[in-house]
């Protein structure tokens, strides 16, 4: 008996731990995006193991118009850059290194992968003039609320 209550404390403090980490919805709304896409976008949560996803796009998701996907992969970090450094020998004509972004930024193609001490945030971003300039303002705001959310 005394086993399954260790077991069920446990479970329901990993349980409000996980509930607890912040949420890629939560950290740039989509009011925030909207501001720095440059039109109306809504945003769509997809949250799932260790990971955290939102879905930035106009109302009728129409082909060439400003999009952004924002993911957190909590405890990610090294392994994502190091999973994209080896893929750089076939995909070094996509892929490039952001300076000013995380720890460290690498991009292919339409997304950046920048390493934020232990965790991996990936960006998709399309749609807009300057996408760098875009990635800057967004990682801006995730490190500046990330730091917030830290105890």
């Amino acid at each position: 008996m005394r086993i399954v209550s260790a077991l069920l404390i446990l479970a329901a403090f990993l349980a409000t731990s996980a509930s607890a980490a912040p949420t890629a919805c939560g950290l740039v709304s989509a009011a925030d995006m909207s501001a720095v896409l440059g039109t109306t976008v809504t945003a769509a949560a997809d949250d799932r193991g260790g990971q955290t996803k939102c879905t930035y796009e106009t109302a009728g998701g129409e082909l060439g118009a400003p999009y952004a996907e924002v993911q957190l992969n909590w405890g990610d970090g090294e392994s994502g850059m190091m999973g994209a450094g080896a893929m750089k020998s076939d995909l070094g004509a996509v892929m490039g290194n952001l300076a000013g972004l995380g720890d460290q930024a690498t991009t292919v193609g339409p997304m950046i992968l920048i390493r934020r001490g232990d965790d991996l945030i990936t960006l998709v971003i399309s749609g807009v003039p300057d996408g760098t300039a875009a990635a800057k303002s967004i990682y801006g705001l995730l490190d500046k609320r990330l730091k917030a959310a830290t105890p």
